[in-house]
């Protein structure tokens, strides 16, 4: 690991992919919000504001994200992003050795593995937890299918919910489809030796999946919310979501024995010959989604059970069944069967199919791991331990390069984060009024987060509908440069949506009388992002644009006062006339309003509002009348509290059997009870 990512131990950082447009201003508003004492559970800067629990990616709820507590957020996101490496290292260790295999071997199916599939992956957060919770809830149903206790019941429980809580989805099913091959395998093994009697205890892993989702319920429960009314929303019908993108061509397949000398190479990659080869999904695809490469050393070994004499001897390890995932994930992955599946359920709530090679990457390691195994059967550990280094450094080498080339990602020692305290662009919006409000067009989606302003466009992989709606396209600078910028229409849209700034990469020649430059040059910051060198960002003001919290008609307030938080707007305001709040945000369920009408005398009375969640408008719009008022809106989604009390009273539950067995069995014990009684203790009832 340290030879990987050495610049990550001194202070350095990943740029490139979605490291910056997507995971870090999720990660410093999750910060923000931890240190104000406050769940982030809605997103203010991105766009109109989004659910960022239901959006899953920030993974709230997830363990790890308690490193922002104590981190900034860059930091945060690179000391967790080793421990998984580290975690993921161990974890396929332990799963290769519960497969059977002695230590060089399943240290040498770990290596495969995590550094054949992840590198290439590094800008894509989703990928290392995937790798970490691959091998973990593959071997925790396989511990639970050979011995169900209470106990092992618990910990694949908690596995599958842990992954859940990442919210990174897509990996999560593909690991449950992968412990349903394993619960399916084992029926089978049953059923045909007899055993129908112990067809029951293969229905126990299942009901822990299930157990998953309850304890996992705080996070998921959001998300399904948001589903309904995203782009995903799973009638095959949205025309920005596309489920085949990210799918591996069969052609690219060809990349297993020629991916150093010919599919990985620059010139290749630089023609996006990818995008051009012929698949079964019209999609279109990335090398990164798209990379399948174990290995040399892996295939050679695998291809080593065409011999009848090492499949004699490997006839009491599952190497077919490992076989047979990597092939049925290397046929999802190239689109094939998107067509039969993409109305499914679970199918059709995500994309990039080509992240099945997960369960194909860990199916080689594993058949090319019992094969290792066998090699070292009777050897020295001497002799074990060179095959290992031998093996191992030519396979690490190997994959690692290959990856290198195909990955989108780089590790610099000077990271762009360090010149965001020193960027004039941030220290400007600053003065301008920060996020109170700043709304900011930039060329970057979601780069302006980390400004600490609102801005626009937005990059979500679960977003509002809405968001991918006309109604919200907006055309930057960049597409017409010879035309005056913004026209009349797209200053209308700019005003209704309150954007107050324009960031561009280059002079805005014909600018509209109500665009006023601020200021120009370098960025310490967004020129490290974008690789930019020297080349100067422009940054423009729209006079007289529409504050983000304003009253309808102007002259309709008199005093007006207002408080927020990213969850929480509250208002004191004279109307002069009856009028309408207008909150430039989504108007999102869980968003309550409240008006309390406040007499001379200080008595508070709470009067019936017309809000935006009845009216089904973009904004958040509030109806108030004449009089002195208080005005307060909250995120109050009924989603997380459900989730919430759902996930604790089944944790609760599962603990409480847990230690009632334990007692059980400990009493057991005690009294000295006879042997089948000591077997049966702590055992689920009925397996």
């Amino acid at each position: 690991m340290f030879l990987c990512w050495r610049p990550l131990f001194y202070g350095g950082g990943l740029v490139g992919g979605d490291t910056y447009p997507y995971f870090l201003p999720q990660k410093q508003f999750i910060g923000e919000e931890f240190s104000a004492g406050r769940l982030p559970l809605w997103h203010d800067r991105t766009s109109l504001g989004y659910p960022l629990l239901a959006e899953s990616q920030g993974g709230v709820f997830y363990p790890a994200s308690v490193l922002l507590l104590f981190l900034d957020a860059h930091t945060a996101y690179h000391v967790s992003f080793l421990l998984h490496y580290w975690l993921a290292v161990i974890i396929a260790w332990r799963f290769a050795r519960a497969q059977g295999m002695q230590n060089t071997a399943a240290v040498f199916t770990a290596i495969v593995f995590v550094y054949s599939w992840f590198p290439a992956r590094a800008s894509l957060e989703w990928s290392i937890i995937g790798a970490v919770w691959l091998p973990m809830c593959l071997w925790q149903t396989q511990r639970l299918l050979e011995s169900p206790s209470w106990s092992r019941f618990f910990g694949c429980a908690v596995a599958f919910a842990t992954h859940l809580l990442a919210g990174h989805y897509s990996l999560a099913f593909i690991t449950q489809l992968s412990c349903f091959m394993l619960v399916a395998r084992t029926m089978w093994l049953q059923c045909r030796h007899g055993r129908g009697l112990m067809l029951v205890r293969s229905l126990i892993p299942p009901i822990a999946i299930t157990s998953a989702f309850l304890l996992a319920a705080v996070q998921v429960l959001p998300t399904l919310e948001l589903k309904q009314i995203s782009q995903r929303d799973g009638s095959g019908e949205s025309s920005v979501f596309q489920p085949g993108y990210g799918h591996l061509p069969p052609l690219y397949l060809t990349q297993i024995v020629g991916s150093w000398w010919y599919w990985h190479s620059p010139e290749i990659l630089a023609s996006e010959a990818v995008q051009k080869l012929p698949a079964f999904v019209e999609s279109a695809t990335n090398p990164v989604e798209a990379h399948f490469y174990p290995g040399i050393i892996p295939l050679l070994l695998t291809l080593m059970l065409l011999s009848s004499r090492v499949r004699y001897r490997l006839q009491r390890r599952a190497w077919k069944f490992w076989l047979l995932l990597t092939v049925l994930g290397l046929t999802y992955a190239t689109g094939a069967l998107i067509p039969l599946t993409h109305r499914l359920p679970g199918f059709s709530f995500f994309m990039g199919p080509g992240r099945y090679t997960m369960i194909s990457t860990l199916g080689v390691a594993t058949a090319a791991g019992f094969v290792l195994d066998q090699i070292c059967a009777r050897r020295s550990t001497f002799q074990k331990l060179l095959l290992l280094v031998l093996l191992g450094t030519v396979a690490f080498v190997d994959v690692r390069w290959s990856t290198q080339t195909v990955s989108d990602a780089v590790v610099v020692q000077n990271p762009p984060w360090n010149g965001l305290q020193e960027s004039w662009i941030a220290e400007t919006l600053r003065s301008e009024g920060g996020n109170s409000r700043v709304r900011l067009l930039a060329p970057g989606p979601n780069i302006g987060n980390l400004f600490g302003v609102s801005s626009l466009p937005q990059y979500l992989g679960i977003g509002p509908a809405a968001y991918f709606s006309e109604e919200l396209e907006l055309v930057g600078p960049e597409a017409n440069p010879e035309e005056t910028y913004p026209s009349v229409e797209v200053l209308a849209k700019l005003q209704y949506l309150s954007v107050t700034h324009i960031l561009a990469t280059e002079e805005i020649r014909n600018p509209d009388d109500q665009l006023v430059l601020v200021r120009s040059g370098p960025d310490t910051f967004l020129n490290r992002v974008w690789g930019r060198g020297d080349s100067p960002c422009w940054l423009y003001r729209i006079e007289d644009s529409e504050d983000r919290i304003r009253i309808v008609p102007r002259d309709a307030a008199g005093k007006f006062i207002v408080r927020r938080t990213p969850q929480r707007f509250e208002a004191e305001v004279e109307m002069l006339e009856a009028g309408t709040l207008v909150w430039s945000e989504l108007a999102y369920p869980g968003w309550e309003s409240e008006v309390i009408a406040i007499d001379e005398s200080g008595k508070a009375t709470s009067l019936q509002a017309t809000d935006s969640a009845q009216a089904e408008t973009l904004l958040r719009t509030l109806a108030l009348p004449e009089g002195t008022l208080r005005v307060i809106w909250e995120y109050r989604p009924g989603s997380f509290v459900r989730g919430a009390v759902v996930s604790f009273a089944s944790f609760s539950l599962l603990m409480g059997f847990v230690i009632a067995a334990a007692i059980r069995k400990k009493k057991c014990s005690q009294e000295s009870v006879e042997p089948v009684g000591v077997a049966m203790a702590g055992r689920i009832p009925g397996e």
